[in-house]
């Protein structure tokens, strides 16, 4: 059997207990298939990996983590980043998928709750020629299209630019890009 797909799914996080690692829970699907549970206490370390059992016997030479790890090397190929001037990559391997996996789950959950709670703009300072996220409060009486209209009438430049209204996908591009 090949690897064709590899997704992390129930995603518990837990923030007080986040330390020197993320402190999280996660289960890993394979090819549809609920394989490895995965967890940190957040103190540093690597993350525990645990193959369901069904899963043991997915390959009859190789290990089912290591045929996940060579399958997420290939797919996501390798993070690479500068610091003090030189360049360093590592693989993206089931672990680093993981925690990617988890920090676009918290982006996406925070920026849930900021969209509820607020109007979630891009401005451009003109000045310094940069751009940043300014908010506005919802007011319990206002609707979108009330918000809509005051964009229009004071601020026609942000029309298009209001996070709130785009597909989430988009707005949690510029979301990221911005905080």
């Amino acid at each position: 059997m090949q690897i064709n797909k590899v997704e992390v799914k129930n995603i518990s996080y837990y923030k007080r207990g986040s330390e020197e690692t993320p402190c999280y829970n996660a289960t890993v699907y394979v090819n549809g298939f609920k394989a490895i549970e995965v967890s940190n206490d957040g103190c540093g370390g690597c993350d525990r990996q645990h193959t369901y059992p069904e899963m043991l016997d997915f390959h009859p030479t190789k290990g089912f983590l290591k045929l996940v790890d060579e399958y997420c090397v290939e797919k996501f190929g390798q993070e690479t980043w500068e610091y003090n001037g030189k360049t360093y990559s590592t693989d993206l391997d089931l672990e680093h998928y993981c925690h990617q996996e988890l920090y676009n789950w918290l982006d996406a959950k925070e920026l849930k709750k900021e969209l509820k709670k607020n109007y979630v703009c891009v401005e451009k300072d003109k000045m310094k020629d940069e751009e940043f996220l300014v908010t506005w409060k919802r007011k319990g009486n206002h609707t979108d299209d009330y918000f809509k209209n005051f964009l229009k009438t004071d601020y026609p430049h942000m029309v298009e630019k209001c996070l709130n209204f785009m597909p989430f996908d988009q707005a949690l591009k510029l979301f990221k890009e911005y905080t």
